[in-house]
């Protein structure tokens, strides 16, 4: 229950944030280059991680409220069970990086031996850098009859 009321939370947040890249000055950007550079690079250390099983090295490039709200064994099992490519991704392709200086979201698609998905990642500028602060599967939108 707490998992899927964290998710909802996040998807919240996700869309809000990409609603806001289409309003006025203060929304998400078509990132510049060396922003995109920043964020591909700790998604993509990230995911080693993950591959070299190395979870603890993982949990360090999830965002401070994020590592607050679970500790390392929690975020372990949420990824392992919730999030099997990202836990055995073998590559990862990336969508436009958009940003406000705070705040980044990107279109991740992870590949793993068995399967692929689409994941909406959002995140947030610390003192440390780029840090995730979110993932949620990516859901497409629904095509209306109109």
């Amino acid at each position: 229950m707490k998992r899927r009321m964290f998710a909802a939370v996040m998807a919240a947040v996700f869309g809000a944030l990409m609603g806001a890249g289409h309003a006025g000055e203060g929304g998400l950007r078509a990132s510049k280059p060396e922003v995109r550079k920043e964020v591909v690079a700790v998604i993509e250390a990230q995911l080693a991680a993950f591959r070299a099983g190395d979870v603890a090295k993982a949990y360090g490039y999830a965002a401070a409220p994020l590592r607050a709200q679970n500790p390392l064994r929690v975020f372990a099992a949420i990824v392992q069970n919730n999030y099997r490519e990202v836990w055995t991704s073998t590559r990862a392709e990336y969508g436009l990086v958009r940003d406000d200086g705070q705040h980044a979201a990107v279109l991740v698609h992870v590949f793993a031996a068995a399967s692929d998905a689409a994941y909406d990642y959002v995140l947030v500028k610390e003192r440390a850098g780029w840090r995730i602060g979110s993932v949620v599967r990516h859901e497409a939108r629904k095509k209306s009859i109109l």
